[in-house]
């Protein structure tokens, strides 16, 4: 598994948002409502910052075509810089943030951030009395109802691996003498050996400079 994998992987359940797509009053009068999850800017750009690292990603907005924004995600792979691009339209409320918003989520997924939530269809949300910690509140038919956001499936969340914590910090060291001798060969045997789970656990070890030195280091001998 290398850094480029690692944007791929399912967000906790804390860091997906959700919003309303339909809603309505059943024939018994019970308010009902669906919803979809989305990633919003800040948990993409904390994604790029603990993959790749801060210093390694980059973007860059310009005007689409036909109205709107496009967005240029670039990634630092191998000492140069790759670009992916995708757009969406001005919003209608506070227009031009929402478009540069929405244009740099799309071209996240470009990248694979996010993308597996579009295997999720359109779930109902749990209508409930009051509020409750986590609930949100939405108008259906003029009336305010509170709702909770519908369950992730198991795929759609991170692996419930256990993690072998000694064995973590054998491969944490590994890594540091890897990138202490800049030797790409160690980090992409390293890496390739950890699992999703695995590598989560790894990178909430390291800081954003070692992190961003691994990335560049797994990309060097492909880049050769």
């Amino acid at each position: 598994m290398n850094t480029l994998d690692m944007l791929k992987v399912p967000f906790l359940p804390r860091d997906v948002e959700w919003r309303v797509c339909r809603s309505g009053i059943s024939k018994t009068g019970a308010p009902w409502i669906m919803a979809l999850a989305y990633i919003d800017n800040r948990a993409i750009m904390d994604r790029l910052d603990n993959t790749v690292g801060p210093q390694n990603w980059r973007n860059e907005y310009t005007q689409a075509p036909c109205g709107g924004i496009l967005c240029g995600l670039s990634i630092k792979i191998g000492g140069e810089w790759i670009t992916k691009w995708d757009g969406a339209d001005n919003t209608d409320v506070e227009a031009t943030k929402g478009g540069l918003s929405g244009s740099m989520k799309r071209a996240a997924v470009q990248w694979g951030v996010g993308r597996y939530l579009y295997g999720l269809t359109e779930n109902f949300a749990t209508v409930i009395q009051g509020k409750q910690e986590g609930s949100h509140s939405s108008k259906v038919k003029g009336e305010y109802v509170n709702w909770l956001a519908p369950t992730l499936p198991d795929w759609a969340q991170p692996s419930k691996q256990r993690i072998n914590k000694e064995q973590m910090q054998s491969t944490l060291m590994a890594l540091l003498e890897a990138i202490t001798n800049q030797d790409s060969s160690l980090a992409i045997e390293v890496m390739g050996e950890l699992t999703e789970k695995e590598q989560i656990y790894l990178w909430n070890m390291t800081s954003s400079k070692q992190k961003a030195e691994i990335h560049s280091l797994t990309y060097q001998e492909e880049a050769a």
